[in-house]
């Protein structure tokens, strides 16, 4: 079921398997506040439906905005999410390196209460998810 939706993006949850896919589907330029309130977004309905598993899907995501602000908002995305009950995010892989070497490095930097693991295909991902 959709959750959300927006120009930047659609929340579509999946009750029966628990899983929530954030696809972030816009290749278009937006500000910094925008993407915020998309995140803020995220974040919040996360909560509100206890959801325990997050594939984030920004493939499709142009990001044009510098390394240094991207990796505080997703610093700040991730502690965000550390407050709700979140277990698992698998991401999928944007072929995007400076985006790709950010992942990597707050995957093995940032200590979170949840599991993240970075996926080249979406069944892979969904398949990580659905295991115990």
């Amino acid at each position: 079921m959709i959750l959300f939706e927006s120009p930047l993006i659609r929340l579509d949850y999946t009750p029966a398997t628990d899983i929530l896919i954030a696809d972030l589907f816009s290749v278009h330029e937006f500000h910094l506040l925008e993407v915020q309130e998309a995140l803020r977004t995220l974040v919040t309905n996360v909560r509100h439906y206890d959801v325990k598993r997050l594939l984030m899907d920004s493939r499709k995501r142009i990001i044009q905005m510098e390394a240094e602000k991207y990796t505080t908002l997703m610093t700040n995305f991730i502690i965000e999410l550390e407050t709700t009950r979140l277990q698992k995010l698998a991401r999928l892989n944007t072929g995007d390196a400076i985006r790709e070497n950010i992942a990597k490095h707050m995957q093995e930097q940032v200590v979170s209460t949840f599991t993240i693991k970075t996926f080249n295909d979406l069944e892979p991902a969904l398949n990580w998810l659905k295991s115990v």
